[in-house]
């Protein structure tokens, strides 16, 4: 099965699933699908985009520490910037955007649902946030950026240094959540129709002045301090850490 499936819908929606086995992980493959997507539908747009966890319980647990826990830096440097393309060209693409989780949104899970313009969330039983720092590990400076336009600034720095994860009702009272739903993938495409259905180009523009200058505040922030994240990565404690929860998600002993 492909990590990406696409469906193109009515009204010229497209429709992104993650589906990339047990709990949706950001693989080198699911990012390179992704990234050829996305650079397609920049060059023809649709008129709205909805990105969703194709019904798995879990929208994305995030990166697939069993596959990366043991790379190198460069190596490590190379991956982290192929997912913040992916996130980049979210960013940018010409056309409103939707995220609908119906699972939980952990880590770069969690940090890719920020990409999208609006989040439609299951409105009850899920989580969502960072988890960086239980594994001694920095929330990169992007995040922290994007997290802050998300949410507030004030919430943004303290989910990211407890490491504190949302409920659905806070995720909607901190601003995350843009709407709660029973069914977070019909909603958001109800949603979708909806910005389809405005005249003209007026709603792709409006979300393209606001996203910009947020985008270049992210890649800068990004190009910054990207070696101090990765200094924690590769830190004993962050080591330490990584390597129990990769063999902790791999099912080794």
């Amino acid at each position: 099965m492909p990590p990406i499936t696409i469906q193109r819908l009515d009204n010229d929606i497209v429709r992104i699933s993650l589906s990339s086995g047990r709990g949706n992980p950001l693989t080198p493959p699911l990012l390179d699908a992704l990234c050829a997507t996305l650079e397609e539908l920049t060059a023809s747009p649709p008129r709205a985009l909805i990105l969703d966890g194709g019904g798995a319980s879990i929208f994305s647990g995030g990166f697939p520490l069993p596959l990366i826990a043991g790379w190198d830096r460069p190596a490590i440097a190379t991956f982290f910037g192929r997912f913040l393309e992916a996130l980049y060209l979210l960013m940018a693409l010409p056309c409103p955007t939707i995220c609908a989780l119906n699972g939980h949104a952990i880590a770069g899970g969690f940090i890719l649902s920020m990409g999208c313009d609006l989040r439609v969330c299951r409105e009850e039983g899920l989580k969502f946030g960072l988890s960086e720092v239980d594994l001694g590990i920095a929330v990169p400076a992007g995040t922290q950026v994007l997290l802050a336009a998300r949410t507030t600034p004030q919430a943004a720095l303290k989910l990211s240094m407890m490491g504190k994860l949302m409920r659905p009702d806070e995720a909607l009272r901190l601003g995350y959540a843009d709407e709660l739903a029973e069914d977070a993938e019909a909603f958001a495409l109800g949603l979708a129709q909806t910005l389809a259905g405005k005249p003209g180009d007026g709603a792709a523009v409006t979300r393209q002045l606001y996203t910009a200058p947020l985008l270049a505040a992210v890649r800068k922030a990004d190009d910054e301090n990207m070696d101090a994240f990765l200094d924690t990565w590769f830190s004993a404690v962050g080591q330490k850490y990584l390597q129990a929860m990769a063999a902790k998600l791999g099912g080794r002993k």
